[in-house]
Order: structure tokens, then C-alpha cells, then sequence
């Protein structure tokens, strides 16, 4: 039974995979209001039907690849020694997630990929809104991550803020790479982990006419 639900598994992954890259194509193209679901499954070759086992609406498309990407980071952060501190690991995290030697075409389709939805977000005041709203669930995640990694209760605000506040650089982190000139899964690293470095070692801005006041 292991080799057929493998293979199951690989073609809905599949499946799932054209979807996303069709509908990125066409939101790009003709705009994401203009976008049937239909042209969506013709695009991909499969049926309206199969689209709706994968993805309950078109918006949820937009999304997915994020959900897909921070299933994976979660991964690679548990991998992390549990010496390490939340910020150190979750940069390491990055480091070895897209990074790897091993998976590097599979990483820049993945890069392209968050490209193309972020374009969509930003360009979409709405999709982004319910983006936000959505994201709950996966900083909640993270934020049980990083309560676990410190010995903590999954409540305890610091890893709540600690997470909301690597979203919210995520996010800024995205946003900048989208307008780069280098679509880069290197580049991407770049940025993320300058976001996170930021976090880490804090935020404060001296003043341009001398050191901060204490």
C-alpha cells in the first residue's frame, strides 16, 4: 500500500503545483478580477471539479503557496539545534531551507512562485487584506514553535510578539524583493535574513544629528 498512496500523494502534489503556476499566470496576464476558476482548470488541463478538491475559491490559490513555504521553514526550524535561540535558528532555518544545495531548481521555482503571488497581493488592496487575516493560523504556528524552542507555554505573549513581529517582516521583507532587480532565491535569502538580523540585534534608529537618547 506505501508505493500507491506514494504515488497518490506525488500526483496531487503535482496537480496542485500546475494550478497554483496556472492561476499566478493568468492573474498576471488578465488580472485576478478577471479570472474565471474555469480558466484556471482549463489552463492546467483538468476539470473544475479536480480544481475545487485542491482549492475551495481562486483566492485561496493566492495563498497556498504560503501555507505550502511555512510548512517547510517549520520543518527546517526543528531541525535547528534546540540550543539555539529563536531569532539564530529561525535565520538558520532560512539559511538551510533555501539554501539547499540539493533542491536548488525546485527552490527557484519556488522563489518565482512567491514572485508572482506577492505581485498579485500587493497590486490586490482586498486579497491582501484577507492575506492578513488568513495569516493567523501560521503565525500562530511559528509562535508555538518558538514557545516550545524557549521552554515556554504556548501562550506566553513573547512568543506572540516574537512572531507577529517576524510576519510583519516577512511581509516588508517580501514587498522589497518583489521591487528588486534581482528575482533570486539568493537574493530572497539576503533580505529575509537581514529582516530577521534586524529583529534580532533591535530596531532602534539613531538620529541623524547624533547618537540616540538614552
Amino acid at each position: 500500500m506505501t508505493a500507491p498512496t506514494g504515488l497518490r500523494e506525488r500526483e496531487k502534489a503535482r496537480v496542485r503545483g500546475e494550478l497554483i503556476d496556472a492561476a499566478l499566470l493568468l492573474f498576471e496576464h488578465r488580472g485576478f478580477e478577471q479570472t474565471t476558476v474555469q480558466e484556471i482548470a482549463d489552463a492546467a488541463h483538468v476539470s473544475r471539479r479536480t480544481f475545487h478538491r485542491h482549492f475551495p475559491s481562486k483566492t485561496a490559490v493566492v495563498f497556498a503557496h504560503e501555507e505550502d513555504v511555512m510548512a517547510h521553514l517549520l520543518a527546517a526550524l526543528d531541525l535547528r539545534p534546540p540550543t539555539e535561540a529563536v531569532f539564530a535558528a529561525l535565520r538558520a532555518a532560512l539559511r538551510d531551507f533555501l539554501l539547499d544545495d540539493s533542491q536548488t531548481e525546485l527552490r527557484r521555482r519556488q522563489a518565482d512562485t512567491a514572485r508572482r503571488a506577492r505581485l498579485v497581493l500587493i497590486t490586490n488592496p482586498q486579497l491582501r487584506q484577507e492575506n492578513f487575516t488568513g495569516a493567523f493560523g501560521r503565525r500562530d504556528a511559528l509562535a508555538r514553535n518558538f514557545a516550545h524552542r524557549g521552554g515556554l507555554p504556548e501562550d506566553d505573549l513573547r512568543a506572540k510578539l516574537a512572531a507577529s513581529t517576524c510576519f510583519s517582516a516577512f511581509g516588508v521583507g517580501l514587498d522589497h524583493w518583489v521591487t528588486q532587480p534581482d528575482p533570486s532565491v539568493h537574493g530572497l535569502y539576503e533580505i529575509l535574513d537581514n529582516t530577521v538580523a534586524a529583529l534580532q540585534h533591535g530596531l532602534e534608529i539613531d538620529s541623524a544629528t547624533g547618537s540616540a537618547a538614552s
